[in-house]
């Protein structure tokens, strides 16, 4: 089959017959856009008040500038038209059909459906037996026709078989009576039509018209493969992150009408005693607490490095802590902590016994309020930091150490180098791009504190007695949560942001070309 593109000279003759309805959808997508935007600017049927309001209104915006592109490159028959069409066509089939199913109340007959699935299970095995049927299709390059078909009729008497079981008939004769309801028929119609004008626009007639290269329809193709992952980043992290910026230049308690005060919130941020105070606290606590937890993990790699026996044993052991718990671990520590019961005031205790009696000495053991006095509480969520993310960090090391070539430190013998000249200068430079990576993963995790101090002090205030253990992330916490001042939480969380966000990009904005740190 021969195909022509269609020249300029040609463009209002021989349209395929789906063009003109095609082109009236894109008018209606428009013109629904520009209806619920204004619905929603003129609070006319809106429910939603507030930030989700605005955020309703600013998707509307982007979806009408969208459905405007759309319908002048449609006409024109570009490629930009055919694209932003589909995608905009999936997205409305996918809200639409949420909406549809949502109000036929299908996603509470979920749990209904994953019980009956596992009460029927057993019936995959007529599927499984297809499969095994199917491995025998083929022998000798030769294909058993015959033995192909059973194997395929098998697998669909298997499915057939399992979706009776688990009642496909009540469960279809219920989805029509929930479906032909009168609040719900106009979503079901509107979903069906995107997925009708998406499937044509995905088409190779479309294509064809819309005079679509193979290296654009790739590009259709790919972005169509990831669709379901941006979908969830859209709705799950991108959203709420814009959601959270709007709200940041508001006055909101989450409950009223949220005021807009513009860059009030950081205005007020630079003189909030409690928020300096957070800072102040968080930059002592990574100026030790990074270098804790990363110059102590390179040692520790370059010794699980060696070919000493069990190394493979204290690799384990040293990174545990990372994939244990949080929550268990910070009860842990918690515990040992405690200054009458806690094994490290018992294990101080011992030591000082020991150094009196080999001694002769009289010295009275201290016993430190770890958790409770303001002078020494952030160093106890440093050393359970530190305990925790070092063993990760000697993880990196180690895999960049294996990296290193072996016939650098074959010749750096030959110069009769020895261990420390190996280390100082073989191992250290070769591990800068580790390094780079290791600091600002620990800097990250250490600018965001939070589950620390929040279960070391609880049940009292995760700020710490004095605000000693007060964070940023804490200070977030008791804004949002506990005050319920959401527009003030939100500035402080994007302040934290912007903090977190400038100390990644110097980290990174000092490294070289090949991700090393330049002197």
């Amino acid at each position: 089959m021969t195909t022509t593109s269609i020249g300029s000279s040609d463009r209002t003759t021989g349209l395929p017959g789906w063009y003109r309805p095609i082109l009236i959808w894109r008018v209606l997508v428009a013109l629904m856009m520009a209806a619920g935007l204004i619905g929603v600017l003129l609070r006319r049927g809106i429910v939603l008040d507030g930030p989700l309001r605005w955020s309703l209104a600013v998707t509307l915006l982007m979806f009408l500038g969208g459905s405007l592109v759309a319908v002048i490159d449609t006409v024109r028959q570009r490629h930009l038209g055919r694209v932003t069409a589909f995608f905009i066509d999936f997205l409305l089939a996918v809200v639409f059909s949420f909406i549809a199913f949502n109000r036929m109340g299908m996603f509470t007959g979920l749990d209904a459906v994953g019980e009956a699935f596992n009460g029927n299970v057993a019936w995959i095995g007529i599927v499984v037996l297809g499969w095994f049927i199917s491995g025998f299709t083929e022998r000798g390059g030769t294909v058993n026709e015959s033995l192909r078909n059973i194997a395929r009729y098998t697998m669909a008497a298997g499915v057939a078989v399992l979706l009776l079981a688990m009642g496909l008939l009540p469960g279809l004769i219920e989805f029509g009576r929930r479906l032909f309801v009168a609040d719900v028929i106009p979503i079901a119609i509107l979903a069906a039509a995107a997925v009708l004008a998406a499937r044509t626009m995905w088409s190779d007639s479309a294509a064809r018209m819309f005079s679509t290269t193979a290296a654009e329809g790739e590009t259709m193709d790919g972005l169509l493969f990831v669709a379901p992952n941006m979908l969830g980043f859209l709705a799950f992290m991108a959203g709420p992150l814009f959601v959270s910026l709007f709200i940041s230049f508001t006055e909101w308690d989450g409950l009223t009408d949220a005021r807009f005060i513009g860059f009030q919130n950081y205005i007020d941020l630079f003189s909030d005693d409690l928020f300096l105070r957070s800072l102040r606290n968080i930059v002592v606590f990574g100026a030790v607490a990074i270098p804790l937890a990363v110059l102590p993990a390179m040692l520790l790699a370059h010794l699980l490095n060696s070919k000493l026996p069990g190394m493979k044993f204290f690799r384990a052991v040293y990174f545990l802590p990372s994939i244990a718990g949080v929550v268990g671990v910070t009860l842990i520590w918690k515990q040992l902590f405690n200054s009458t019961v806690g094994f490290i005031n018992y294990g101080i205790l011992k030591v000082t016994d020991l150094f009196n009696s080999v001694f002769g000495s009289g010295f009275a053991a201290g016993e430190p309020q770890w958790i409770s006095d303001d002078s020494i509480a952030l160093i106890s969520v440093i050393i359970l930091f530190v305990w925790q993310q070092i063993g990760f960090n000697t993880v990196l090391f180690l895999a960049g150490m294996q990296g290193i070539n072996p016939t650098l430190y074959e010749a750096a013998d030959i110069d009769g180098a020895g261990p420390w000249k190996k280390f100082q200068k073989i191992t250290v430079p070769m591990l800068k791009p580790t390094t780079v990576f290791v600091v600002a993963t620990t800097t990250i995790l250490a600018l965001q504190l939070f589950n620390e101090p929040f279960i070391l002090q609880s049940p009292s205030p995760p700020s710490g007695p004095g605000n000693s253990t007060l964070t940023p992330v804490v200070y977030l916490y008791q804004n949002a949560f506990q005050e319920f001042q959401i527009g003030y939480a939100s500035a402080v969380a994007w302040a934290l942001f912007i903090l977190i966000f400038g100390v990644t990009l110097l980290y990174f904005r000092r490294s070289g070309d090949d991700g090393v740190l330049s002197s």
